[in-house]
């Protein structure tokens, strides 16, 4: 006992001290890391893909968006006589996919940048089925303008005050006329 008593009165205290301490500073250490938990999985959603009930060309992009975020791109493939599309949506992620999947999101889908009818929810727990179709809007023949009335009547914009005071100056003018002549004639 007197030999340890003589170690730790030495400088053997000083360093079996520092070791306790440099081992319960990692043991603190440790107990403050948290492991990374793993990334939600995405929702999966698959189904078919028709424009104007007709099926849709091979290669044709669709994009899942949640809001204005675009949260997965894909494009249509041919499966027997069907065109068919599968596209995994994120779930949210911060950093990676902000404002994508949430549980009961809504998903709006787009067909060749076109919004689609069908829209489906963010659910990664099941596989999500939309048939995807897209209608191109009918335009509808406008009715024929009528033609302007190009006027076969005297007078709705002034135009008969017009032709009045033309009508007055020319008959003061032949009176003016008939007047001179007729002083002329006199004078003689």
């Amino acid at each position: 006992m007197t030999k340890v008593l003589k170690m730790f009165g030495g400088g053997g205290l000083a360093a079996v001290l520092g070791v306790v301490l440099l081992g319960l500073s990692g043991a603190l250490n440790a107990a403050t890391v948290s492991a990374e938990s793993p990334p939600n999985p995405p929702s999966r959603i698959v189904g078919t893909v028709k424009i104007d009930g007709v099926n849709a060309p091979a290669g044709t992009t669709i994009e899942a968006k949640i809001g204005n975020s675009s949260c997965g791109v894909t494009s249509v493939f041919n499966s027997g006589s069907e065109a068919r599309y599968a596209i995994d949506v994120p779930a949210l992620d911060p950093g990676a996919n902000p404002n994508c999947g949430t549980d009961g999101a809504v998903v709006k889908f787009y067909i060749g940048g076109k919004l689609a009818n069908e829209s489906g929810k963010w659910a990664n727990y099941e596989l999500g089925t939309v048939n995807l179709t897209y209608t191109t809007p009918t335009v509808t023949p406008s009715a024929t303008p009528k033609a302007p009335d190009t006027g076969n009547t005297v007078g709705a914009t002034g135009e008969t005050a017009a032709i009045w005071l033309f009508a007055v100056l020319g008959m003061g003018a032949l009176a003016f006329g008939v007047g001179g002549v007729t002083l002329a004639r006199r004078s003689r």
